[in-house]
């Protein structure tokens, strides 16, 4: 992947959205215009998509972002503390493994000395983990590597973490779920679920195109 450009990153994002949202639309009316007999099959694939669009969408954007700034080779000194953070954390975590006392000096000194003359650069792919489970804790890691507040998601894990996730993995992991009423969705169920996660989504789009608008991830 390469992007060079606020304007190539905003059309990635846009892009990333665009498929998705038609995607999740195609099924929603699959849900609502399948046969009586197959009406909770498809409801349970709804729902495992619905789900996959939300960890795809994020992780992309992230990914995205993350290559952009990659290719800016911004110094430290100009990022804001987060992401000096994670750019600095493979040396740091290999000098501490050590567990000696020059491995510790050389952190030090890598701080005081030759961390603000550094350009920012990460291993995109080890970085950004959804743990393929994204639920609340996992959005707070990744967006707090940005230093952006997490407050909404957090106040939304009724519907990340104890709906969307809680189905989808019962799903995933074979459940039966026509039975059993902590996992049945019904497709008002998930007519609800389907509109708070694009609403989710909304916000996070959101975000990331202020801190991209802004240039966030400078020091003031």
């Amino acid at each position: 992947m390469k992007i060079r450009s606020k304007d190539q990153l905003l059309d990635f994002i846009q892009r990333e959205r665009s498929w998705r949202r038609q995607e999740l639309t195609n099924i929603k009316f699959l849900v609502h215009s399948s046969r009586m007999a197959h009406n909770h099959t498809v409801v349970r694939s709804a729902v495992l998509l619905l789900y996959s669009h939300w960890e795809g969408y994020v992780k992309k954007v992230f990914e995205g972002f993350f290559y952009y700034l990659n290719f800016k080779s911004l110094k430290h000194k100009d990022l804001k503390v987060n992401l000096i953070a994670l750019s600095s954390s493979k040396e740091i975590t290999h000098n501490l493994s050590h567990k000696r006392f020059s491995s510790y000096l050389k952190s030090v000194e890598y701080i005081l000395e030759d961390c603000n003359e550094r350009k920012f650069k990460i291993n995109i792919e080890s970085c950004i983990d959804t743990r393929s489970n994204l639920n609340v804790e996992v959005m707070d890691e990744l967006l707090s590597m940005l230093g952006i507040n997490t407050n909404y998601f957090n106040n939304n894990i009724l519907h990340i973490d104890n709906r969307l996730l809680k189905y989808r993995n019962a799903i995933a992991h074979g459940e039966r779920t026509d039975n059993n009423p902590e996992y049945f969705v019904s497709p008002d169920d998930f007519d609800a679920l389907y509109e708070k996660v694009n609403e989710l989504t909304d916000h996070f789009e959101s975000l990331i195109i202020n801190y991209l608008e802004t240039e966030g991830y400078k020091v003031a």
